[in-house]
């Protein structure tokens, strides 16, 4: 039970100041402006500020505390600003109530029904409800936002207690469930008078004070009362259970149950929260748990809630609390009383205390307790004295270690406190930080934070926490000032020591991810020749870098050599994360140089040792994740490396390791997107957006701008096609003409996003530039088929056969001399445009079916739905309607599956089409008008052939062969190859006797 201290009034502020006793004896105007002042609360658009000046707090509470009625320091009745405290016993409002322009959070359903039932009692009828649900569901929120809007629509609140003094309705702060009280609300009725009764925590009723509610709940029947109960079901004794038995039986009661709010209803709290589904998951979903979360601005402060209930605690109880925040973790009473420095007696009487308040919690399945929730434990903590948190955090951190804790309990508290005259505290955060670098590297970071002033600089251990730091600010995404720090160090460090190698080999990682690859490499092959031991882990990790370095530099062998050594050496040392890295470079070398089986196989063994690794393991080399998830994506195993890619972001993001996340999520949003997963791939970007700004590299932006804009696309969603657009030409601008690969990559894109937009010259011309002509000799051979497909239906538009016909060679060649299953789809859908200009139908379509199964073994559902369409467009064309319906349908149900409107839109348009055709009457015989040579010719024409094959194959001339093919054109009326194709087809004739198609 809650009461609220208001500091000034809405409108003029002619009553501001007006204390307890001021309100309760206002004349009518002053306490009008009172309820106006609630229900401006109740609807959130007034920013209330609580005092805090009660002498009796002990300077506890800040300003914006929620004050526990019937407690200590609850009631300050001389201090000035107070106004409204009838409002007693019905908040706290933070529970669901934000406070600067929000609303009730998540009960709306609830606040209306009792809106109506306000509105029905100002028309003479009375209702009594029960609110029932667990500490936290909003239960004392809906009664003062009820209590609220009466009291603003000029209606009689009551609140009544479950204990306390005094009796009588408001204005006085409370009333006792007595049955004096009871009677003068009862009395209200049967005179007509409006009245609203509140009851909070029925469960804590005493035997006697039951009589009393039942009578207020009968009251209900006979006039304008309506009685709000609230309590918990765990809570209720047998006596409690049968009073409200006996009023739902005699249908006077409701009884509502308040759930815990869904998964969607904390956002409005949390707002931009950084780990906001974290902090949703933990609580699951119950707004008490939210209530100290950092407010949004306008808003009660962080943990106002939370402190509030610690208004009147025994200093004992208050000593045993302050312990359990600084432990921050389940404890047993024994060490509890150690570091709050109380008898194991004092210690349990204050555990009842903190049990029965609901602010510590036994855990199961142990005999531990705990603080109820990590926000009590920080609303604690943030209000202790530094004095104070030295002295318990030494006193924690003495009583582990008599007890034989591990290092990593007490690195927390040494941290917090470390003592210079203590040298063990220096080696416990050193021992502690190599314990959690990879896991929690910003834990790690603090740890190291707090040895630098134990160490002076040359001291034993100073360089070893230099390079720690240096590499908590790579996994922590700050590689400027880890740079920093080891450019420092370099600079200091004699030449030949051993330690320099292992600097050298973090120097070059941090080079690489700030995208400066020509010092990355340079660093890479120093630190090889400081090395005296070239089978070292340090060995094989300058190795991994100058794999990658050449990588780069598409120098495929020299990358292959590099990771094959680093493979090796990390065998040998039984470092399996370190392998598979190692490994999937090898994979990608093997690829780029046309040797695609080691390549798959490489990888398979890569994908083992990772499956096989735990968590724990893998978070030591992230890299690795990222690495193999990448390569899987190159092999068009797509499956694969989202499962691996997802597993890489999860652990970089519960680890705190965002050096290598935006990197990751980036590849896994590609990955998603040629999978067909376009929801998956859009929330996979959101989150992504999260780090831009914090990379600060425009080839990361430039490319996650390419895929959200391609991604939206396929989407087709009302004003999709308008923000992929912007976003498009955003990365564009970005790349500029820049003539690196990324850059060079993002302009193709754009190239291909213009063509599906309809701007098939512009297409061409940018494609063109992005990759220096007409051979596209700034494009890898591996890359060159997927852009020779987008050429080519770019030419395939304009009618351009011979472009259409150079573009699916260059395809066909680059995959003779790099062969690769992912890319085939792309040479073979090229190919079928170049037949389907020159009318060869069944070619065409024979080289459909082939890209569809070649893009089907590697999961690109939104390719393989693009072919089936094209295919059916082209059949329809010449008049070929046989399996269509069946592509069609194919093509629906992957538009489906990708959540692509606009394919779904396609698939629709489509099937139009084909109900007209199948609408057209019969084609009469119109080749009874040809000669045998015109029809024969006509039908070697329908499969594809040339003029000159023809010829060929009649021993005709071509000129003969023209004659006779203007003849045919002439009597059916038709001027181009791809029409007669369409009458040969209709009329059933495909192919003369004797010869065979293609």
């Amino acid at each position: 039970m809650y009461e609220l201290g208001l500091q000034g009034q809405v409108g003029d502020g002619s009553d501001a100041g007006r204390t307890t006793e001021g309100a309760s004896s206002a004349p009518a105007s002053s306490r009008l402006d009172a309820q106006r002042t609630l229900l401006r609360l109740s609807e959130g658009t007034f920013m209330i500020t609580f005092m805090a000046d009660d002498p009796r707090n002990g300077g506890l509470l800040p300003e914006g505390v929620l004050v526990p009625a019937g407690r200590e320091g609850a009631h300050p009745a001389g201090a000035s600003g107070f106004v409204l405290s009838e409002v007693g016993g019905v908040g706290p409002l933070p529970y669901g109530v934000e406070l600067g322009f929000r609303h009730l959070l998540g009960r709306d359903a609830e606040v209306e029904a009792l809106m109506a039932a306000l509105t029905g009692l100002k028309e003479g009828a009375g209702r009594a409800i029960a609110l029932v649900g667990e500490s936290g569901t909003g239960k004392s929120t809906l009664m003062g936002t009820a209590a609220a809007y009466a009291r603003a629509m000029q209606v009689e609140v009551a609140v009544l207690v479950a204990h306390g003094g005094g009796a009588g309705t408001v204005p006085p702060p409370t009333a006792t469930a007595s049955a004096e009280s009871v009677g003068r609300v009862a009395a209200r009725a049967t005179r007509s008078a409006a009245v609203v009764a509140v009851v909070d925590d029925l469960h804590q009723l005493s035997a006697d004070q039951i009589e009393g509610v039942e009578r207020l709940i009968e009251a209900t029947a006979a006039g304008p009362v309506l009685c709000l109960l609230a309590y918990r079901q765990s809570r209720l004794s047998p006596a409690h259970a049968a009073l409200l038995s006996r009023a739902v039986s005699a249908d006077l009661l409701e009884v509502w149950h308040l759930a815990p709010l869904s998964q969607e209803h904390p956002r409005d709290v949390l707002d931009d929260h950084p780990d906001a589904h974290e902090v949703r998951r933990e609580t699951t979903a119950n707004k008490q748990h939210l209530k100290a979360i950092p407010a949004p601005h306008g808003s009660i402060d962080s943990g106002t809630a939370v402190l509030g209930e610690l208004v009147g605690l025994e200093p004992d109880v208050l000593k045993a609390l302050q312990a359990a925040a600084v432990l921050g973790e389940p404890f047993h009473p024994e060490l509890l009383a150690a570091v709050a420095g109380l008898e194991i007696r004092e210690t349990m009487t204050a555990l009842d205390t903190l049990i029965r308040l609901d602010l510590v919690r036994p855990t199961e399945p142990t005999t531990q307790l705990a603080l109820r929730h990590q926000t009590v434990e920080e609303a604690v903590y943030q209000q202790l004295e530094f004095s104070r948190r030295i002295t318990l955090h030494r006193r924690a951190e003495r009583a582990l270690a008599e007890q034989g804790a591990p290092i990593a309990r007490r690195a927390h508290h040494v941290a917090r406190a470390a003592d210079p005259n203590r040298p063990e505290h220096l080696m416990t955060l050193i021992a502690a930080t190599r314990g959690v670098l990879y896991a929690k590297p910003a834990v790690a970071a603090e740890y190291l934070h707090a040895a630098l002033p134990l160490l002076q600089e040359g001291q034993a251990h100073w360089h070893e926490v230099q390079v720690l730091l240096a590499r908590t600010r790579l996994l922590t995404g700050n590689a400027s000032e880890g740079r920093a720090l080891l450019d420092a160090l370099r600079s200091a460090m004699p030449g030949g020591q051993p330690s320099e190698a292992t600097t050298l080999a973090d120097s070059s990682r941090i080079e690489r991810r700030l995208g400066r690859y020509t010092e990355a490499g340079a660093i890479a092959r120093a630190g090889l020749a400081a090395l005296a031991d070239h089978d070292t882990a340090t060995a094989a990790a300058l190795h991994t870098e100058l794999a990658d370095y050449a990588y780069d530099l598409q120098d495929y062998e020299t990358s292959r050599k590099h990771a094959e050594t680093a493979a090796a050496i990390a065998h040998r040392h039984h470092d399996d994360i370190g392998e598979s890295n190692a490994l999937a470079q090898s994979a990608l070398a093997h690829l780029f140089t046309g040797d695609q089986a080691t390549a798959r196989a490489t990888t398979t063994r890569a994908a083992e040792l990772i499956d096989a690794a735990s968590d724990a393991t893998l978070v030591t080399n992230l890299e690795a994740a990222f690495q193999l998830g990448m390569t899987e994506g190159m092999l068009g195993l797509l499956f694969d490396a989202e499962r691996h890619l997802t597993r890489g972001a999860a652990l970089s993001k519960s680890t705190g390791q965002t050096y290598i996340q935006p990197q990751i999520l980036t590849v896994l949003a590609n990955t998603q997107l040629r999978s067909g997963n376009l929801r998956r791939t859009l929330t996979t970007l959101d989150e992504t957006a999260r780090h831009i700004e914090q990379v600060g590299n425009p080839s990361t932006e430039a490319i996650i701008a390419m895929v959200r804009a391609e991604t939206l696309y396929w989407r087709g969603d009302p004003g999709d096609l308008q923000d992929a657009v912007a976003l498009a030409e955003h990365a564009a601008a970005i790349a500029g003409d820049t003539p690196t690969a990324w850059a060079v990559t993002v302009r193709c894109f754009n190239a291909e996003f213009v063509l599906l937009t309809g701007d098939t010259a512009r297409a061409r011309w940018l494609l063109l530039n992005a990759a220096d002509g007409t051979d596209l000799p700034r494009l890898t051979t591996w890359r060159k088929p997927r852009w020779c497909d987008t050429l080519a239906q770019a030419a395939f538009a304009e009618g351009d056969h011979a472009s259409v016909d150079h573009w699916a060679q260059l395809a066909e060649t680059c995959l003779e001399q790099l062969p690769s299953t992912s890319r085939q789809g792309f040479a073979l859908r090229a190919r079928m445009r170049a037949h389907a200009l020159s009318g060869a139908a069944e070619q065409a379509v024979r080289s459909a079916k082939e890209a569809i199964t070649a893009f089907s073994a590697s999961g690109e559902r939104i390719e393989v739905c693009r072919t089936l369409l094209t295919a059916a467009e082209l059949s329809l064309h010449v008049g070929r309607t046989h399996e269509v319906a069946n592509w069609l349908d194919r093509a629906g149900i992957l538009a489906d599956q990708c959540g692509s409107a606009r394919l779904a839109e396609a698939v629709t348009y489509q099937r139009g089409s084909l109900a007209a055709h199948a609408a057209e009457p019969d084609v009469p015989d119109a080749l009874a008008s040809l000669t045998a040579r015109e029809r024969e010719i006509a039908g070697l024409v329908s499969t594809g052939m040339t003029n000159g094959q023809i010829a060929s194959t009649l021993v005709l001339s071509v000129r003969t062969v023209e004659t006779h093919l203007g003849q045919a054109y002439r009597k059916l009326g038709v001027s181009n190859r791809a029409s007669l194709t369409r009458i040969m087809l209709n009329s059933g004739t495909h192919h003369p006797p004797g010869t065979t198609p293609g």
